[in-house]
């Protein structure tokens, strides 16, 4: 039975530089369906983030920050994306942004997990 659950990294980022933010797993015989992307910095000022799966490496998977953190997903529709991902995989997460401001920035990923039950 397939489920739609999401998964968030954050780390504080504070330059214009890209930033790693953090790391998801893809358990070894999950078949995820990324359907989001939702990213945001505490300053808001815009920038962007960028996805790299170790199982897709040729992807170019950036895309425009929605929001400031202050808004958090409620207030921001994400970004649609139709991506399969199956595990093993890590799917490793970055943010650029506009201004070197330190704050939180939040990464967060839907998908519907197509191969069945929930694992903790």
């Amino acid at each position: 039975m397939a489920y739609t659950d999401n998964r968030v990294t954050s780390a504080t980022v504070a330059s214009t530089s890209e930033t790693a933010v953090g790391t998801i797993n893809v358990p070894a015989g999950q078949n995820w369906l990324i359907t989001g992307i939702w990213s945001a910095h505490a300053n808001g000022g815009g920038g962007t983030a960028r996805c790299v799966i170790d199982t897709l490496p040729s992807a170019n998977l950036v895309f425009p920050q929605n929001g400031d953190n202050s808004q958090w997903i409620g207030n921001y529709d994400p970004t649609p994306v139709n991506i399969q991902v199956n595990g093993s995989a890590e799917i490793k997460t970055y943010l650029t942004c506009a201004s070197a401001t330190s704050g939180v920035g939040k990464v967060s990923i839907s998908y519907i997990n197509q191969t069945g039950g929930i694992t903790n």
